[in-house]
C-alpha cells in the first residue's frame, strides 16, 4: 500500500528570477516492520531568466540558467522482505509449513540525491535552440541480497547496503533554418552520456551474480566497488590455436587438467599459473552505453510533410546467448552456417574453434567470444503525410498518411535486434536469449475533422 502528500510552491521575481520548492511526504507498507513507514522528500530549484534583463543582444530570445536539487525515494520492492511469513512445503509426502525468509525488519526506502545544472538557450527567433544539462546523483540505501548461511533456513536476506554514484551530460539541439509559408525544415538531435560507479556493496567489495539456477547458464555479472554496476564477468580470449605446436608451446591446461589442442580457443592466463580457471575471469564489457540519443528531421513543402525519427546507441555490449547455442558444436543441436568456418586442419586461420562433442576443452565457457558490440543506428519511424482543408460541406480538414517503423538498423551485432530487453531485472540488461526483434510495420491511414 502507498500513501502520498505533496506541497508545492513557486515564485517569480520581476520575470528575471524564478524559484520553486516541493515537499513530498510518502508512506509505504513495503518497509520493515521496525522501520518508519513515512519518508520526507524535498526538492527545489532556481532559474535565472537572463534574456529578460534587457542587457543581452536582441537576437538572443532565451537564456535560462537553472539549478535544481532533489531527494527522491523508491519503495517498489516486496513487502515480504521486511516481515516474517511462512509458506507450505511437502516434506516426505507430509504437508508442512516453513519459514520462507529471514526478514530485515529495519528495511527502508531506497534514496537518491540529485543535482542538476542546466542551460536553455534560444536565438534568432528561436530558430536555434540549445539545451545542456549537467547532472550528478548519488543513490544510497539500495536494496541488496546478502547471501547468508543456510542454517538460518533461507539464503536470502535483503538490506539497505548499496551505494551508486552517477554523473552525466544531456545535450539537445533544435535548428529551424527554413521557415516560410511554403517551406519548413526542422532538425533536432539529443545526446546523453552517464558514468555510474558502485561506491559501496555492504560489507563486501566484490559480488558475483550467477544465473545457473535461473536457466543453467554459466554467464555471470559482477558488482565491484569502483566499477560500473553489472559488468559481464568471464574469460578473455585471444584467437584460436592454429597448430599443434602452437598449443603445446602455450603449456596451458583447463580447470580439469586437460591440455589445449590445435583448434581450441586460446584463453588468456591472467595470473600466469598455467591453468585456465575461475581465477582468470575478468570484466569483459558492460551493457550500459557510452553515448545514446536520437535525431529528428521534419521537412514540409506546402501541404506535404515528411517526419523521420532516428535513434542511436554507442559503446554498449550484449551477451548473444542465442549465437552461443548455435555455434557451440558440442551436441547434436542444429547449428548456424557460421560453423562451416570452424577450425578443421593444421594452420587454418579462423575465429571459430574445432567441433568437439561434449566440449572437453571448455571452448564454449562464458567468455568474450559471446560478448558483442551492440551499438546501433536505427530509423525508428518515418511518416509521409498530406494535409488538406475543407472537403465537401461536412469535412473541415484532415490528412492522409503512410507511416513505417523500424525500417532499417545499422549495427555490427549478429543477433536479430541490438535493441532488446529480456526482462526487467537490471542485472540481466544485455542478455539476449532470442527475444523477437521489433517488427517492421507499415501503416496507411487518414484523419478527418468534421
Amino acid at each position: 500500500n502507498y500513501l502520498g502528500f505533496t506541497l508545492h510552491g513557486d515564485y517569480t521575481y520581476n520575470r528575471i528570477l524564478r524559484a520553486s520548492a516541493n515537499v513530498a511526504a510518502d508512506a509505504t507498507s513495503a518497509s520493515g516492520t521496525d522501520a518508519s513507514r513515512l519518508a520526507i522528500f524535498p526538492s527545489g530549484g532556481i532559474t535565472f531568466l537572463a534574456a529578460n534583463t534587457g542587457v543581452l543582444p536582441t537576437w538572443i530570445d532565451k537564456l535560462n540558467v537553472s539549478l535544481d536539487a532533489s531527494l527522491s525515494g523508491n519503495s517498489r520492492f516486496s513487502s515480504n522482505y521486511g516481515k516474517n511469513y511462512y509458506t507450505t512445503s511437502n516434506f516426505f509426502s507430509i504437508g508442512a509449513i516453513k519459514r520462507s525468509n529471514v526478514p530485515n525488519t529495519k528495511l527502508t526506502w531506497e534514496k537518491n540525491r540529485q543535482l542538476d545544472l542546466a542551460l536553455d538557450f534560444g536565438m534568432l527567433g528561436n530558430r536555434i535552440n540549445l539545451g545542456v544539462n549537467l547532472f550528478s546523483n548519488y543513490a544510497y540505501d539500495l536494496l541488496l541480497n546478502s547471501n547468508i548461511s543456510k542454517v538460518y533456513g533461507s539464503t536470502y536476506y535483503y538490506e539497505n547496503s548499496g551505494e551508486i554514484s552517477g554523473k552525466g551530460v544531456e545535450v539537445s539541439l533544435r535548428v529551424n533554418p527554413v521557415h516560410t509559408h511554403d517551406f519548413d525544415v526542422v532538425l533536432g538531435a539529443t545526446l546523453s552520456t552517464v558514468k555510474n560507479t558502485l561506491k559501496k556493496l555492504g560489507e563486501s567489495s566484490f559480488e558475483e551474480i550467477k544465473f545457473s539456477d535461473y536457466n543453467g547458464d554459466d554467464a555471470e555479472v559482477i558488482m565491484q566497488v569502483g566499477s560500473n554496476p553489472y559488468e559481464f564477468y568471464g574469460y578473455q580470449t585471444n584467437g584460436i590455436y592454429t597448430t599443434t605446436a602452437e598449443a603445446q608451446e602455450a603449456k596451458l591446461t583447463n580447470a580439469s587438467g586437460k591440455s589445449y589442442e590445435a583448434g581450441d580457443v586460446r584463453f588468456v592466463d591472467q595470473n600466469h599459473d598455467g591453468v585456465i580457471n575461475s581465477y582468470d575471469k575478468v570484466s569483459i564489457g558492460k551493457a550500459t552505453p557510452d553515448i545514446y540519443g536520437g535525431v529528428n528531421l521534419m521537412l514540409r513543402y506546402r501541404q506535404v510533410s515528411l517526419d523521420a525519427n532516428f535513434g542511436y546507441c554507442v559503446g554498449n555490449k550484449a551477451y548473444n546467448a542465442t549465437r552461443r547455442l548455435l555455434e557451440s558444436m558440442s551436441a547434436f543441436y542444429n547449428q548456424s552456417t557460421a560453423v562451416l568456418n570452424r577450425w578443421q586442419v593444421e594452420g587454418q586461420q579462423t575465429s571459430i574453434p574445432r567441433a568437439a562433442y561434449g566440449d572437453p576443452s571448455g571452448n564454449n565457457i562464458f567468455s568474450d567470444r559471446w560478448i558483442e558490440d551492440a551499438s546501433y543506428f536505427k530509423l525508428r519511424s518515418l511518416k509521409l503525410a498530406y494535409t488538406f482543408g475543407k472537403v465537401f460541406s461536412f469535412v473541415r480538414s484532415g490528412n492522409v498518411y503512410v507511416a513505417a517503423e523500424n525500417l532499417f538498423t545499422i549495427t555490427k551485432y549478429t543477433g536479430t535486434d541490438p535493441e532488446f530487453a529480456y526482462c526487467y531485472a537490471a542485472c540481466m540488461r544485455g542478455f539476449d536469449y532470442g527475444k523477437l526483434a521489433q517488427p517492421v510495420t507499415v501503416k496507411l491511414g487518414f484523419n478527418l475533422n468534421f
